[in-house]
């Protein structure tokens, strides 16, 4: 992929994450390019609950989170999902179940505006193909990028775009000040991995 102008790097997106959120926390994941730098700096030092959302296939991570969240109804529920995953998620019934049932989620969204795994499995599988040769992967990246923070306020919930790291720590505060008040939140962060 290539570099995003404006964007957070990874690894300062999990240190922030890992500072403001409580240890009483669960975190569901299904991201791909920016795991290694999810496990090292979310889960440095806190107690941490983790859950794959991802297993078997992409799709599955908002609905594992909002079990996990009437499973433990105390906790701060975390979904830290891809924008290409995000577009594998039934993202309006999630929303709308969280909404419906009292069960507030934070996604955040780590937005490297496309579909990452794509072009690895490509390099992978393919690695003298056309596609490798020319540098040209179609279907890999997702453009126009959308507003995310609209789903997510289309179903009573809050959002933020976030494009620097000035704004990390107040937007993951405001965030959670949401999931306090019994509203999901979504924090789309463009990331470099």
């Amino acid at each position: 992929m290539a570099q995003i102008k404006g964007a957070v790097p990874a690894a300062a997106l999990f240190r922030a994450l890992h500072r403001a959120l409580p240890e009483s926390s669960s975190i569901v994941d299904e991201i791909l390019t920016e795991l290694p730098q999810m496990m090292q700096f979310l889960f440095e030092s806190k107690p941490f609950r983790q859950y794959r959302g991802w297993t078997g296939a992409l799709g599955t991570g908002l609905g594992t989170a909002l079990g996990v969240k009437l499973a433990r109804p105390s906790d701060t529920v975390v979904c830290v999902i891809g924008d290409g995953a995000f577009h594998y998620n039934p993202v309006p019934a999630a929303l709308g179940f969280a909404q419906e049932n009292g069960a507030p989620i934070l996604i955040v969204v780590c937005d490297n505006r496309g579909y990452s795994s794509q072009t690895w499995n490509v390099y992978k599988y393919f690695p003298d193909g056309a596609a490798v040769r020319s540098g040209q992967f179609f279907g890999n990246v997702i453009a126009p990028t959308p507003d995310y923070v609209k789903l997510a306020e289309a179903y009573g919930g809050t959002g933020e775009r976030v494009e620097n790291i000035a704004a990390l720590d107040s937007a993951i505060e405001r965030a959670q000040a949401s999931l306090r008040a019994g509203h999901s939140a979504l924090l789309d962060v463009f990331v470099t991995p």
